[in-house]
């Protein structure tokens, strides 16, 4: 295992200001009009801003209207000759839904899926500043960048799993800091290999369950402008780490990808449009919204050609506090990367219309 360093936070060494300046070109060069890969950058060879341990804590609100501070576990398990989905996630937002957190289980087999969702009172929610310490009734999320508990309690289930880290955070864009859309700047970084283990409880039976799981925490203001939203975590067989985001606003259209390498090192690359390689959609009864299901993912500079598709079920949406949905749905895929065939569990999250 490969433990996670505790850094200071860089903003001490490189200012907020040209943080912003290296993400946004980052983000430029992965405009799907210019495909081509950035160096690889060194680890450490550009100050991160943000820092993969105290960064789990809460922070301090912008000013906002649509600022939002979330984290998310997404991952697959696997117990008894089933195989499962599950993601815990909870999100501070402005308005009367301040804290809000969800649970979701889909079987992978027989497509049996469930959610909950709780809105919390502010007196009942506690997620300290500095430190990963979360606690709301039916949820407690503890612990720093190498290991940590989440417990949750549904009336329908519940989780009880240890994760412990194996191999460095990944800051999207290399420094934890990029440009989301319409000049709307995110901070984000993940931990994407946490091994996995403890007990799932669905259906009435409780399941000792081992997998891997990816954590991931983001703050920041959502752009109103924004029209829709993709985002997708793959691990390849190599090790390396990819997360994609494909946005469309008012103003721009972005779609590329952060790649970690084992050895700390990254790319920051340009994906083709997701909507490009859309192959199948589905529209929730309950939103009338609708959503891919099935893509083509290619990604030129790292010679990948993926066939990416949810799995168990495709009505894995959850609620929203405008009512327009989400779909956060356990996927997996198939393909071709860096000229060798691959294959794994993957996860995707979508708002917006696709129509």
């Amino acid at each position: 295992m490969t433990a996670i360093r505790t850094k200071r936070k860089a903003k001490a060494l490189l200012s907020s200001a040209t943080a912003f300046a290296v993400s946004t070109f980052v983000a430029a060069s992965a405009e799907a009009t210019a495909p081509a890969s950035l160096a690889r950058v060194p680890p450490a060879a550009i100050p991160a801003v943000i820092d993969p341990v105290e960064d789990l804590g809460r922070q301090a609100p912008g000013p906002q209207p649509t600022w939002s501070d979330s984290i998310r576990l997404t991952g697959s398990v696997r117990a008894n000759g089933q195989e499962f989905g599950i993601q815990v996630r909870t999100r501070a937002l402005p308005g009367e839904a301040a804290y809000r957190w969800t649970f979701a289980v889909v079987n992978k087999k027989t497509g049996w899926y469930e959610d909950y969702d709780a809105t919390v009172k502010p007196e009942d929610f506690r997620w300290a500043e500095g430190r990963l310490d979360i606690k709301a009734p039916g949820l407690s999320w503890t612990g720093d960048a190498n290991r940590q508990r989440v417990q949750v309690e549904t009336p329908w289930g519940a989780l009880d799993v240890r994760l412990v880290a194996n191999g460095p955070a990944l800051n999207y864009a290399s420094i934890g800091l990029y440009e989301l859309a319409d000049g709307v700047s995110n901070h984000q970084f993940a931990l994407p290999e946490m091994r996995t283990s403890g007990t799932l409880t669905v259906e009435g039976k409780r399941h000792q369950v081992t997998g891997a799981c990816w954590v991931d925490r983001q703050w920041g203001e959502m752009p109103r402008s924004l029209v829709r939203r993709t985002w997708m975590s793959l691990t390849m067989p190599n090790g390396d780490k990819i997360a994609i985001w494909d946005t469309v606003g008012a103003t721009s259209r972005r779609s590329w990808a952060t790649v970690l390498h084992p050895d700390g090192s990254y790319e920051v690359v340009g994906v083709e449009p997701l909507e490009r390689g859309v192959r199948q959609t589905w529209t929730s009864r309950a939103t009338r919204q609708t959503y891919p299901t099935r893509w083509r993912v290619r990604i030129p500079a790292l010679r990948a050609d993926l066939d990416v598709r949810i799995v168990g079920t495709p009505d894995q949406e959850l609620r929203t506090p405008d009512g327009s949905g989400c779909l956060a749905a356990a996927a997996a895929f198939t393909g071709t990367y860096r000229g060798q065939r691959v294959g794994g569990d993957n996860h995707v999250e979508m708002t917006g219309e696709w129509k």
